[in-house]
């Protein structure tokens, strides 16, 4: 290319990659460095802490942890002589006199360029970053940090800090990291203001119900078009090891367009999206924009660090993101769900199947995974014919058919006591026939007379629904429960004895985020599992939800589920027909519920705050109510041993 031509070819990386799995990380690193510089690209961007995995936690506490991210980053800079003037933006923590920071490293061509040092950090919500690190209080400020001899850098120092990068043909690359582009006073303004072309964003952002909307058109696509220039966002998939799912969706904007996006919701470890860009394009674009000039003519200039490499580069097609909620839901569960599956090395999940709203849209969460993983392998085979340890689940491929998956990792089992009801059974029945599920129905009555009766060996009298004690009935509904809690363990554990199977499988939690909140459950019953991809949604949304997956996705049993009445079934029937429902005995509608508790968070609301805006949405329909809070309050306890949920955020705790 000539010294006139600015056009470039960039990449962005999503990587699956696990805490402290350093061997397997660093792979995972090196495919899309290859893979990118491959497609030409002369710059590639990963996510935040890559090369150890975010969600190392307490470990970050630990040397080890630096010592072998050094490591690997020592074989990184070495690898990097492979892929000539292709610069790479990765991440690590990097300790400096004592204290510990979350960084972003560039390299090239075997050299260490620049450490650059987060200066906000993250801990709202499920983050709790200065716990372990601090931020960078310098601007445009770095010192020179020697380097360990014992890690082989073929230099002695590196600039650490705060600054940004000029090729030899004049384009300037500068790096934000996560939690830098959401805050008030994001980064890149500076960086533009200093006439950078190539902001870098390498990032931990976990998955909640419509942020990847916020994050793609409000955030990336929002200030891009404001200030101008080009964007490269790389985002983590999968786990992690942590409590929350990174959705990955890295993306390359220029000036306000979305040039490029990983798909949101793939199962794959690696993926790597390219986008051809014209630098130059920068100019006229922020030059229009007089008031942002007038600002930036009034900045210090700040002189960049120079590196020995040229810049040079047809776009990759866009993809456009879940920016429906229910649409999310088909979507990010079942690839959480094969994620969580896969790392756990267990061979399949079981279910509590009631027949009810909550535990139906589980099960049709993991049929839904089954439909993906086994979409994605023929896919592959129709297209290069590759592979990709995502399509494994214990040492054996997947195969192509959703049925056969599903039979082979979805036990579900029918627990009927006597206030059961023939609808229910009909419906968790119809459902699992219909997703071909490992089906199972069983009586749990004899059990609860046997805890009875040893209640009663120790007291002396044995509870009944008819005493005027509250209490005994309480207690009453509470055994039911928590019996089913056993026994979906013992299945669990014992289910894939029966077949000759190796492994066990992991127990899915059906309490929705509505529930939680008010405490409307029993302790240690269905909403004690290993994880819960309901615990953050709620029962508006899952209702949703189940109409998609009977509209769409051919899961015809769903109608009957879907126009049924949601009940616990642990008091006794009358007549023959059910008079318990969750509703009645919350006090509040499910729709009222979801309200409130978008209102408390994300909206941040307390019971006076949400009262005053309550008499604005309902004074036409309803008497004041503060049935939430006082249940809020009472059950507190229950929430804070929830199970872990798919989602933090809005729907949390």
């Amino acid at each position: 290319m000539s010294a006139w031509d600015r056009r470039t070819r960039l990449a962005t990386c999503t990587v699956n990659n696990w805490a402290l799995d350093f061997k397997g990380n660093y792979e995972r690193i090196v495919k899309t460095c290859e893979e990118s510089y491959a497609a030409g690209a002369r710059l590639r961007v990963g996510p935040e802490l890559e090369i150890c995995g975010y969600g190392c936690a307490d470990h970050f506490f630990e040397l080890d942890t630096e010592r072998h991210s050094w490591e690997i980053l020592s074989k990184l800079c070495e690898k990097s002589k492979e892929w000539p003037n292709m610069l790479i933006m990765t991440g690590m923590p990097v300790r400096h006199r004592c204290l510990l920071y979350n960084c972003m490293v560039a390299l090239q061509n075997g050299k260490l360029l620049l450490i650059r040092a987060k200066m906000a950090l993250a801990d709202d919500d499920v983050y709790r970053e200065s716990r372990w690190f601090v931020r960078w209080a310098h601007p445009f400020k770095t010192i020179d940090m020697p380097i360990n001899q014992g890690f082989y850098f073929d230099q002695d120092t590196v600039p650490f800090g705060d600054a940004f990068l000029q090729s030899k043909d004049g384009i300037r690359i500068g790096m934000e990291i996560c939690e830098e582009l959401w805050s008030a006073k994001s980064t890149n303004i500076a960086l533009a203001q200093q006439g950078v072309d190539i902001i870098c964003n390498g990032s931990g952002s976990h998955h909640i119900l419509g942020k990847s909307n916020i994050r793609i058109n409000q955030l990336i696509l929002g200030s891009n078009g404001k200030i101008g220039g080009v964007y490269v966002y790389a985002n983590h998939r999968g786990c992690d090891g942590d409590r929350v799912y990174y959705d990955g969706c890295s993306s390359i904007a220029h000036n306000g367009m979305l040039l490029a996006q990983a798909n949101q919701f793939d199962i794959e470890d690696t993926c790597v999206v390219t986008a051809l860009v014209d630098v130059s394009e920068n100019v006229p674009f922020r030059q229009k924009k007089c008031s942002t000039s007038v600002f930036a003519s009034a900045v210090v200039p700040v002189d960049p660090i120079e590196f020995d490499g040229w810049m040079t580069g047809d776009v990759a097609p866009a993809t456009e993101p879940c920016t429906e909620p229910i649409e999310e839901l088909c979507q990010g569960p079942p690839a959480y769900l094969w994620t969580y599956l896969r790392r756990s090395g267990m061979s399949g999940y079981f279910i509590p199947l009631s027949g009810g709203q909550d535990s139906s849209a589980v099960a049709a969460m993991v049929r839904l995974m089954c439909n993906k993983v086994c979409a994605s392998v023929k896919k592959r085979r129709e297209t290069d014919g590759g592979d990709d340890p995502a399509y494994y689940l214990n040492g054996k491929r997947v195969g192509e058919d959703p049925a056969e998956l599903c039979k082979q990792v979805l036990y579900t089992c029918y627990m009927a006591s006597e206030h059961s009801s023939s609808t229910t059974r009909k419906c968790a029945e119809g459902l699992a026939k219909n997703i071909n599920s490992c089906h199972s129905s069983i009586l749990i009555d004899t059990i609860v007379s046997a805890v009875l009766g040893v209640f009663n060996t120790a007291y002396g009298f044995i509870p009944t629904f008819t005493n005027s004690d509250p209490r005994n009935g309480m207690a009453l509904q509470n055994v039911q429960a928590r019996i089913r809690m056993v026994l979906a363990y013992l299945m669990a554990q014992l289910s894939l004895v029966s077949s000759g199977r190796p492994g066990a499988l992991l127990v899915l939690g059906t309490a929705n985020v509505d529930e939680n909140l008010v405490g409307y459950l029993t302790k240690y019953d269905c909403s004690s599992a290993d994880l819960n991809p309901i615990g953050s949604v709620s029962k508006t949304d899952l209702r949703k939800f189940l109409q998609l997956a009977h509209d769409e996705y051919g899961m015809s049993a769903l109608e009957s589920v879907i126009s049924s009445i949601p009940t616990a079934e642990l008091r006794p029937m009358e007549n023959g027909e059910v008079t318990q429902t969750d509703e009645n005995e919350i006090g509040l509608t499910y729709d009222e519920l979801s309200t409130m508790g978008q209102l408390r968070r994300p909206s941040g609301l307390g019971p006076y705050a949400m009262f005053l805006r309550l008499l604005q949405l309902w004074s036409d329909k309803y008497t004041p109510s503060q049935k939430f809070f006082y249940r809020y309050r009472v059950n507190r306890h229950k929430a804070t041993v929830s199970t872990p949920g798919f989602l933090k955020f809005p729907f949390s705790l």
